[in-house]
């Protein structure tokens, strides 16, 4: 292989490299301000997408996701909610199951609670949301889910034809500004390898 031909492919990777760093640091701009972006308006349902849960508690993430649907719940801005997420190895319970018993300790009344304790992920989850849905009736959502995962989240459900808007978890931000770029990078790889890769 001649010096020629080997620097056109190190050009090819460097440019390459190049062109995939700018598309994740745009995706994570465009993330942080999606991030920031409060979309609340009246919808047919809450939905609270699932995160892990310690021995039939919420964790503190799903906790906190839980606590914004009840605060908007009482604002009247939906009449349902909907609790999502199944079961992760070794657990005897699904996040939906759990947040179930959650909601209804914060007294609200069970008739308006909808479990979808399948999906493992938020690609799957909204997909099982949308079939319950139908089945309900419930035509348009507010996603409750952390800041930087709203976006990707709000992408998904927008390509499964559900009518959705953003109610980002404030208390679930990142704390300082390297939580922030961390989860910012987390987030732009997994946006780009569904948009890409549909995964």
């Amino acid at each position: 292989m001649t010096k020629h031909i080997i620097r056109r492919i190190w050009r090819g990777v460097i440019a390459s490299i190049v062109v995939v760093g700018l598309m994740v640091l745009v995706i994570g701009y465009v993330i942080n301000r999606q991030a920031s972006s409060n979309e609340l308006r009246k919808v047919d349902a809450l939905l609270v997408l699932g995160a892990a849960q310690w021995d039939g508690k919420p964790s503190p993430v799903l906790e906190a996701r839980l606590n914004e649907a009840v605060r908007l719940y009482r604002l009247g801005y939906a009449r349902r909610i909907i609790v999502s997420g199944g079961t992760a190895p070794n657990d005897s319970r699904s996040e939906a199951s759990v947040s179930n018993d959650y909601l209804i300790e914060q007294k609200i009344d069970p008739s308006v609670i909808v479990m979808v304790s399948t999906g493992n992920d938020t690609r799957s989850t909204l997909l099982e949301v949308k079939a319950e849905a139908q089945k309900q009736g419930i035509g348009s959502f507010l996603i409750v889910t952390d800041p930087p995962h709203m976006l990707r989240a709000l992408k998904m459900a927008h390509d499964f034809e559900m009518i959705s808007y953003g109610a980002p978890v404030r208390a679930n931000a990142p704390t300082s500004n390297t939580a922030n770029l961390k989860a910012l990078w987390r987030e732009s790889w997994a946006y780009l390898a569904y948009v890409l890769l549909d995964e």
